[in-house]
C-alpha cells in the first residue's frame, strides 16, 4: 500500500528544490522503526502539542512514506517542521488551522483522528485535503523541503555524495517532471 500512496501523492505533489544534507549517519535496519519511535518520544515539541506532533508525523509520512528508502518519519521531518515553526510565529496559526482542518476531515470521513487511520484512509483524507485546502501546499512544501535537507533524503534516497563535485546537474529525469 505504501507504494500506491507514494504514486497517488506524486501525482498531486509536484517537485521542489533540495537543500544541504545534515551530518547524521543513517543506518538502515529492521530495528529502525523502534529507534524512530523511541527518539520521537524523547523529542520535546517546541510549537506543536504532542497530539499535533503525532498528526504532523502521520501527515508527512503519508507524503513521503518509507519504501525501499527512509520515509519522512525516519528523517524526523515532523520534528524539523516543529523546530522551524519556532522562529516563524506567523506560520504557527496557519499550521494550527490546517491541523484542525485535517482533524475535522478525518472525523467527518472516518470518525477518527488522522494519525489513527489506516494507510489507505490517510491517503484518501490527503487526497481530499489536496483537492480543497490551501494547507495542503504548505504541508507538502514543508515536508519535501525538510526531507530533502536530511541525509535520509539527499544521500540515502537520491544518492547524493557531498564529497564528489557534480560536473553538471541535469535535474529530474522523470518524464512527468519535464518541461
Amino acid at each position: 500500500m505504501q507504494n500506491s500512496r507514494r504514486e497517488i501523492l506524486v501525482g498531486i505533489a509536484g517537485a521542489t528544490t533540495l537543500a544541504a544534507a545534515d551530518n547524521k549517519p543513517h543506518v538502515h535496519s529492521h530495528e529502525e522503526q523502534a529507534v524512530a519511535e523511541t527518539s520521537a518520544a524523547a523529542y520535546s515539541p517546541k510549537v506543536f502539542t504532542p497530539a499535533e506532533l503525532k498528526t504532523v508525523g502521520a501527515l508527512v509520512e503519508t507524503i513521503i512514506p518509507r519504501t525501499k528508502t527512509p520515509g519522512a518519519l525516519d528523517a524526523k521531518v515532523h520534528e524539523i517542521i516543529d523546530e522551524t515553526l519556532g522562529s516563524r510565529k506567523t506560520q504557527q496559526a496557519v499550521w494550527r488551522k490546517g491541523l484542525a482542518e485535517v482533524s475535522g476531515l478525518s472525523k467527518k470521513l472516518y470518525k477518527k483522528e488522522y494519525a489513527d487511520l489506516s494507510d489507505s484512509d490517510q491517503a484518501a483524507v490527503m487526497t481530499a485535503l489536496a483537492a480543497k485546502s490551501a494547507f495542503f501546499k504548505t504541508l507538502k512544501d514543508a515536508t519535501v523541503d525538510a526531507y530533502y535537507s536530511t541525509k535520509e533524503g539527499l544521500m540515502t534516497e537520491l544518492g547524493w555524495d557531498a564529497a564528489k563535485p557534480m560536473p553538471e546537474f541535469k535535474g529530474c529525469t522523470h518524464p512527468e517532471h519535464q518541461v
